[in-house]
């Protein structure tokens, strides 16, 4: 027997948890950057914006068919699912205040802060995943949504180095 095979078919629908976990932060996130877009006056940042809930877009689709793929093989998991409610509002709210007051450089070390979050329990959702699909998955994701996170510290510390 295919032990590859074997260890795709072995998990117990734990991965299904995960997977929802990261749909829900990913939804969260991108609702708040679509909406942080237009509330931003400063282009580097409508640009970091947009292009952080492009991404959120992206990995929603992915992670959402790699969810219907699973799926089917553990509905009785399906039905203990309530959706998580991510720990994300603190940072949005404050972050969306500080866009509103114009303190662009408080929004976007909120918003560090919250991508933090989000990569570390993405981290552990890989790391914790039984399925090499759903670990590859989120490993993309992760990837995707390092490299936004580090443009948006560049801007913060350029943000910085240019405060009087």
């Amino acid at each position: 027997m295919n032990s590859k095979r074997t260890h795709e078919v072995m998990h117990d629908g734990s991965d299904l948890w995960l997977i929802n976990e990261a749909i829900d932060l990913c939804q969260a996130g991108q609702q708040f950057y679509t909406q942080a877009t237009e509330g931003a006056d400063d282009y580097n940042l409508k640009r970091i914006f947009r292009h952080m809930a492009e991404i959120r877009k992206t990995m929603l689709s992915r992670l959402t068919a790699l969810f219907k793929q699973v799926e089917p093989r553990y509905p009785q998991t399906i039905e203990s699912i309530d959706t998580l409610r991510p720990s994300l509002t603190p940072y949005y709210a404050e972050a969306e205040k500080a866009i509103a007051h114009n303190r662009m450089t408080k929004a976007i070390k909120v918003l560090i802060t919250a991508e933090q979050y989000v990569l570390s329990r993405l981290k552990l959702a890989a790391k914790r995943a039984n399925s090499q699909r759903v670990t590859r998955q989120l490993a993309e994701s992760i990837a995707s949504l390092q490299i936004s996170c580090d443009s948006m510290k560049n801007l913060s510390l350029n943000e910085s180095s240019q405060s009087p």
